[in-house]
């Protein structure tokens, strides 16, 4: 999950805003929670792009392959770390879980300071973490692309980047929200898409995925197990969203991130219709669940911020067989992922915890994989206040490990002291 709020929710929020928009400003001591939900809504129609109809699919939408283009569209409407960033979109052909077609858009970038490099520009596939459900919630509608800041370290580096949303984020349909096969589907399809709408892309390519994305990112490494992608070369995650039932609850009970739990709540029955919201939460959090269909992670953390525990769940909604059987068919670690992977956990994030992670590398070691394990002390799940985010902060690490790989180095296991 990827939280540019964390405890201090409303400093981040009103900063974000303050930095889109002129707006009046308040003591962070005197914002009560409604002027919280306006900063958060604030700061996210600011950031927006216009939606097109690009983002819509084609209306039959004929079955193509995975990743099959549909259309691309450059642009130059980003600005990342106050600088203007060229782009080009994509729509292109993904799948459902039941393997249906569906469209799914997303970004790839190229750098712009640099001639292409002999063999053409090495690709680093960015798997976001949850930005929200509704269709504004896509970072490729996003002015600052969400993980800009972060994409720009590997463009620096002289790397491509390709920036999935996910189907039903920006496109048509609606997202199967932590499904490791939709999202799989969508991380591949997007390496794919990218080769034909931008000329000069390497056929090599390293994953990185963090929170929501770590975990999408480790269900493609588990599909190249079934169905190799050419040029594969490894995957990153850091803080990755992937035992799931100790997530939920775990976010449930911990202020002030009872936000996260209708998104899943919702998001999760957009996969599997027998989950149902009204069996999960109470009556007071499902009198504002409209706020999560349409605000993204921000303004639904903000309008949550009052509800934590039995406020914000019925008693015994662990119990939801429906519920609980979706996120233990899409938890990660039990089945062998491709490798190598380098697995990257701060001890001090509030989000996804480090027991979790423990348990999540524990598991895939004993299926085989190679996975290299480090954990970072002081490092939060994202970077507010005085805290470093494990994607920041671990940012050299990534970097040089990503390096090692296209280079044909071989990669480190821990897995042996696991």
């Amino acid at each position: 999950m990827n939280v540019r709020f964390l405890r201090g929710a409303l400093v981040a929020v009103m900063a974000a805003a303050a930095m889109a928009a002129p707006v009046t400003a308040v003591h962070a001591d005197e914002c009560d929670q409604a002027c919280q939900v306006s900063w958060a809504w604030a700061a996210q129609q600011q950031n927006a792009l216009p939606r097109t109809d690009f983002y819509d699919a084609p209306d039959p939408l004929r079955w193509r392959p995975l990743g099959a283009l549909i259309r691309k569209q450059d642009t130059s409407e980003y600005v990342v770390e106050g600088k203007p960033v060229t782009a080009t979109r994509v729509l292109y052909h993904s799948r459902t879980s039941a393997g249906r077609d569906v469209a799914a858009s997303g970004v790839v970038l190229v750098p712009q300071d640099r001639p292409r490099p002999r063999g053409g520009w090495k690709v680093v596939v960015d798997a976001h973490g949850a930005s929200g459900i509704g269709t504004a919630c896509a970072p490729s509608l996003m002015r600052d692309l969400y993980h800009g800041n972060q994409m720009m370290r590997f463009l620096e580096q002289g790397y491509a980047v390709v920036a999935p949303d996910y189907a039903g984020l920006g496109t048509t349909g609606r997202p199967e929200l932590l499904n490791k096969a939709a999202q799989a589907a969508d991380l591949v399809g997007a390496v794919r898409s990218a080769s034909q709408a931008v000329p000069g892309l390497s056929r090599q390519w390293v994953l990185w995925g963090h929170s929501q994305g770590g975990g999408a990112a480790l269900a493609a490494a588990e599909r190249q197990t079934r169905e190799p992608e050419p040029g594969y070369l490894g995957t990153v995650v850091t803080s990755p969203a992937a035992d799931l039932t100790a997530l939920v609850d775990h976010l449930a009970v911990t202020a002030p991130y009872g936000g996260f739990v209708p998104i899943i709540a919702e998001g999760t029955g957009y996969s599997d219709s027998s989950i149902r919201p009204d069996e999960l939460l109470t009556q007071a959090a499902l009198r504002r669940l409209d706020t999560v269909r349409g605000g993204c992670l921000n303004v639904a953390v903000a309008v949550y911020s009052d509800l934590v525990g039995p406020t914000l769940v019925q008693a015994g909604w662990l119990s939801n067989q429906a519920f609980t059987g979706y996120l233990r068919d899409n938890t990660l670690g039990r089945a062998r992922v491709a490798g190598p992977v380098l697995f990257l956990q701060g001890d001090a994030d509030t989000v996804t915890p480090r027991a979790a992670a423990d348990r999540v590398v524990a598991g895939l070691c004993r299926t085989g994989s190679t996975i290299e394990y480090r954990t970072y002390p002081g490092m939060e799940h994202d970077t507010w206040g005085g805290f470093t985010g494990i994607d920041d902060g671990a940012m050299p690490d990534i970097l040089a490990w990503t390096k090692a790989r296209f280079a044909g180095l071989p990669a480190a296991s821990t897995c042996l002291r696991a």
